[in-house]
């Protein structure tokens, strides 16, 4: 477990009115106006995402947070807790949001192993307008792409379906002779359509390929969670 903490050079100002270079003026103050369309915004992040107080109660959770709650690999809720499930992670994560809150201090801690990936959790200092003090917790994704994006991609680089199944297959880490063992195939085809991938997409190799995916902006599946 490794824990980082940075302060970070300046808080910005809510108040502070942005230039969107036609002029006009926009304030962070539409956040308190339109609540329901930030909540909105950050529900298509395909990072979960939970803003938490001090002392881990939490304030809000986009969708893919939701779903990690939901499933109770990496933390779950108590009567409004966030709590981790191994308790050097709580320690940990907890120290970091109170120094978030209380410090302005800019955090990172490595979970430890066992929770079926290698999670890690970004806490950033937040500062709302009534002056209550929380912390942001960003948690790594649990695949490289989400299906959606993964499928327009595929679609607009003209890719078959037996080679959008390997696209797949290589997102979720899968080598090559796992993939033809999966489906079914000669380790040979897999290879024939990874060379096709190759092409369609003008990567120069799979890790370039795989950074392409990492890079796409993100599609959340509507129907993923109860919460629409």
């Amino acid at each position: 477990m490794i824990e980082v903490l940075e302060r970070p050079a300046h808080r910005p100002d809510p108040t502070r009115q942005w230039s969107n270079g036609a002029g006009a003026g926009i304030t962070s103050a539409v956040a308190t106006r339109a609540p329901d369309v930030f909540a909105a915004m950050i529900d298509e992040v395909d990072y979960p995402m939970l803003l938490v107080t001090s002392d881990m109660q939490l304030l809000h959770a986009n969708k893919a947070a939701r779903r990690c709650l939901e499933d109770q690999q990496i933390f779950k809720l108590t009567d409004g807790e966030l709590q981790l499930r191994r308790g050097a992670d709580q320690t940990a994560v907890s120290r970091a949001v109170n120094a978030a809150c209380t410090r302005a201090m800019r955090g990172y801690v490595q979970l430890s192993q066992g929770q079926g990936r290698g999670d890690a959790v970004a806490v950033v200092p937040q500062r709302g307008r009534d002056g209550v003090d929380a912390a942001l917790l960003i948690l790594s994704k649990a695949v490289v792409c989400e299906e959606l994006p993964m499928s327009a991609y595929a679609r607009n680089h003209g890719l078959t379906a037996s080679e959008a199944r390997v696209l797949a297959a290589l997102s979720s880490g899968q080598s090559a002779p796992a993939i033809a063992s999966s489906h079914g195939v000669a380790v040979s085809t897999v290879r024939t359509q990874l060379n096709s991938l190759r092409a369609k997409t003008g990567a120069r190799n799979i890790g370039d390929l795989l950074l392409k995916l990492a890079v796409l902006p993100p599609l959340v599946n509507v129907l993923q969670s109860g919460r629409g």
